[in-house]
């Protein structure tokens, strides 16, 4: 593909791919790069469910995706394209569709807890490949006891590909079988008999407590395919003060291409460090220039645009 090259080659590649509507579209030309900000469509993706009580009881919680399963494919065949072009799948954010994903997900959590969540600065997302493994034991939050029934921070992890138990499922530690919680949340050693694996289907979004310890399995060599996900962030709306580093998405509508790239480079700062495989150091020289960019001039910054 004519962007491939680019992106995969230099720093200036990157900058006019991320920069350009017309390249990210035909790169991934199923799914959609809105000319302002993203369209999160009418329809609900992820299903709205009964409040079984497992949220509080045991720190997790699903929300069925059969709706989702067409984007989901969709985001899979997009994120196979980023990893041909040496991209990591975080970039698949560029595109309208993940973030129609979370928005349905925060929808249908706030409903469900009858609370106002509100989508944060934090994503991420994954291609884990035959024969390797998801991030280690770690919790989202491990300086701070949440409430059990609507904790103040919520993890959203949406399974855009099957994650079947030798396909890299997520694997937690149920809050009441560990013995971290409440009082030693920096322990991330699981005890092997509390451990429980979470296979999800396709479309399938768990959210957790971000107390929870949890990870990512391993991708069996003989699995179906590698697993790809994609996670979000979610604060109660009035706790957001209390965490001041967790800084409100701004609304979905005005989230353009220029702000979802300065997103991105946040968040490859963040998490796509050098133990991260998929992260190459073009990506990470990237987004280190467009975040000092943006912080020097302001998030959108033309200065960023490559000549």
């Amino acid at each position: 593909m004519r962007s491939s090259t680019l992106a995969t080659t230099t720093v200036e590649g990157l900058l006019r791919l991320l920069g350009s509507i017309v390249d990210l579209r035909e790169m991934c030309p199923d799914l959609q790069v809105s000319d302002s900000g993203c369209r999160t469509g009418n329809s609900p993706a992820i299903a709205r469910c009964v409040n079984d009580g497992s949220l509080a009881r045991d720190g997790l919680a699903l929300l069925p995706g059969n709706g989702a399963r067409e984007t989901c494919a969709n985001l899979v065949r997009a994120i196979d394209a980023l990893y041909l072009s040496g991209l990591p799948a975080a970039f698949v954010y560029a595109f309208d569709e993940p973030w129609a994903l979370g928005e349905h997900a925060r929808a249908s959590v706030a409903e469900l807890l009858a609370q106002d969540y509100a989508l944060v600065e934090d994503v991420w997302a994954w291609r884990v490949r035959r024969g390797s493994e998801g991030w280690r034991p770690h919790r989202g939050v491990d300086d701070v006891v949440l409430d059990r029934d609507a904790p103040e921070i919520l993890n959203v992890w949406i399974a855009l590909s099957d994650a079947a138990a030798d396909r890299a499922c997520m694997h937690v530690v149920p809050l009441g079988d560990d013995l971290g919680y409440p009082a030693r949340l920096r322990s991330v050693d699981p005890r092997q008999a509390a451990v429980r694996a979470v296979p999800a289907r396709q479309g399938d979004a768990l959210f957790w407590n971000a107390n929870l310890l949890h990870w990512g399995g391993r991708c069996s060599a003989e699995a179906a395919g590698p697993r790809m996900s994609c996670s979000f962030t979610l604060c109660r709306s009035e706790a957001l003060a209390r965490f001041p580093h967790l800084k409100p998405l701004a609304p979905l509508y005005e989230l353009d291409l220029l702000a979802r790239t300065d997103l991105l480079a946040r968040m490859v700062l963040l998490y796509g460090g050098a133990d991260r495989g998929d992260v190459a150091p073009v990506v990470r020289e990237w987004a280190a220039l467009t975040h000092g960019l943006s912080t020097r001039f302001g998030v959108g910054s033309p200065l960023r645009k490559a000549p």
